[in-house]
């Protein structure tokens, strides 16, 4: 379908029929408008997984008998089949999300067969021309009878005499409802929507030494809706939710039985409570997200964290028939934190990427960008272990000693890792592999830890500017 090109009018009619506070629909009901400015609280609570829930209290003032509720200023992203309405004694007959919006092509669309008026300027004076125009199609463009003619695009601008039914400005939540008692009344209203969505992100600086550094952690928001949302007391709940299957897009009615990138001032965040299996933040001062808007907000701060340095070495531990050599291979650059307040954390982290940043060693003082890894949600007394990148001056290579065939289900296999450090300081190493099904030392030139049933690690200290040899003799049987 084509909207045509000089369908950019406004009627003044259709303003003036829409901002009716309360119009008669019928003998049965009337239609109550509950804008924004009725709003007395909001709560949002943000999940990672493009999901909010919105919790309010909108002041009505009720009419006796049957009355239909019209609830604006909502996001058309609403799942309107996750809608709960509240109020003393009320009871719902129905309910959906109106989301036929009036523009100018749906206002043409409802007008087929009917009778419009093209405004046109008189030729020789300037002057409004109105001629009655009955909208015949909208396939390919505008065709319309005026008169005893047929007119394609005809010049001018169409104009209409009233607003077609069902046509509304903004999507708006419609409840048909029998008040309990009328009067003034306050609605709550609970609703999931699609568009809210929120991601931790952490920046870390790490002192001279490499055992401290000081973290924030920042709360990126996104309001991916239509709406605004003013003032809400926020709160952020770190974990998935199963949340079903996916439901028709599209508007829904229900019948119901009786039921009663801007950077954000700092706020203060409450401590993180634990409910239903996951961590809800809450921050202490309310919050405004403009539709299309997204926000970075402090969320906490720690200093003095004490960290653990190791270069680590993955893929060099071989314990099966194959390779005979492998690498040099560079040491990888990890940090790892244990959440624990004595080490100066102590509080649940939601997942996010930590980057960190540290001295770059010259007179000048200035710094580094490190790198940067993800973590997971990890609660208070978890460990969480970042990847920076490859060290340049640490370097291994590994070698097979022997391979020594026992019987068609069993034999035996060694390496020699070979581990050099060409810093100017010791530091300590990481080797780390997987063994197979089976599995058991025999002789190994360092002790080893046994990280799981089948993984195993070797800490070695390196001198600097020397190196450290690891050998080992282990015996798989199938």
């Amino acid at each position: 379908m084509i909207a045509h090109p000089r369908l950019h009018t406004a009627a003044l009619v259709l303003l003036l029929l829409a901002s009716a506070t309360l119009l008669p629909l019928g003998a049965a009901a009337q239609e109550l408008r509950l804008t924004a400015e009725n709003r007395r609280s909001l709560i949002l609570t943000v999940y990672n997984q493009n999901l909010g829930l919105v919790s309010e209290t909108r002041r009505l003032d009720l009419p006796a008998g049957e009355t239909l509720l019209a609830i604006e200023d909502v996001p058309g992203q609403m799942l309107p089949e996750t809608v709960l309405l509240a109020a003393p004694g009320l009871r719902i007959i129905e309910q959906s999300l109106a989301g036929d919006l009036l523009t100018p092509q749906r206002l043409l669309e409802a007008s087929l067969g009917q009778t419009i008026q093209i405004i046109r300027a008189h030729p020789e004076t300037g002057a409004d021309m109105v001629e009655e125009a009955r909208v015949l199609s909208l396939a390919g463009g505008l065709v319309v009878q005026i008169g005893n003619r047929i007119e394609i695009d005809p010049p001018g601008r169409p104009a209409f005499t009233s607003l077609p039914a069902g046509l509304r400005s903004a999507p708006a939540l419609l409840a048909r409802v029998f008040p309990g008692q009328a009067g003034p009344n306050d609605l709550r209203i609970d609703y999931l929507t699609r568009g809210l969505s929120w991601r931790a992100d952490y920046v870390a600086r790490l002192n001279r030494t490499s055992e401290y550094l000081d973290l924030q952690a920042l709360v990126t928001l996104t309001n991916a809706t239509d709406s605004d949302f003013e003032g809400a007391a926020l709160r952020l709940v770190a974990g998935e939710v199963n949340q079903g299957p996916q439901t028709f897009k599209g508007q829904q009615t229900f019948m119901r039985a009786e039921s009663a990138v801007a950077m954000a001032p700092a706020a203060d965040m409450s401590e993180a409570v634990a409910a239903a299996d996951r961590y809800v933040y809450s921050l202490a001062n309310p919050v405004t997200l403009r539709r299309g808007e997204t926000k970075q907000i402090p969320l906490m701060s720690a200093q003095n964290v004490r960290v653990t340095r190791e270069y680590r070495f993955e893929g060099l531990v071989a314990a099966h028939p194959g390779q005979e050599e492998i690498g040099p291979l560079n040491a990888a650059l990890v940090l790892e934190l244990e959440n624990t307040a004595d080490l100066g954390l102590g509080a649940p982290l939601p997942a996010g990427i930590i980057r960190v940043y540290g001295p770059s060693g010259s007179a000048e003082g200035a710094t580094l960008f490190l790198g940067a890894d993800g973590i997971a949600h990890t609660p208070e007394g978890e460990k969480a272990r970042l990847t920076l990148g490859q060290a340049f001056d640490v370097t291994a290579r590994a070698e097979r000693t022997v391979y020594e065939r026992l019987s068609d289900r069993s034999y035996e296999t060694g390496q020699q890792v070979t581990v050099k450090n060409a810093k100017d300081e010791a530091v300590e190493v990481v080797v780390a592999g997987q063994m197979p099904q089976g599995w058991s030392l025999r002789e190994e030139s360092a002790p080893h830890a046994q990280d799981s049933a089948n993984r195993i690690s070797w800490r070695l200290s390196v001198p600097a500017g020397g190196e450290t040899v690891l050998t080992y003799r282990v015996r798989v049987s199938n």
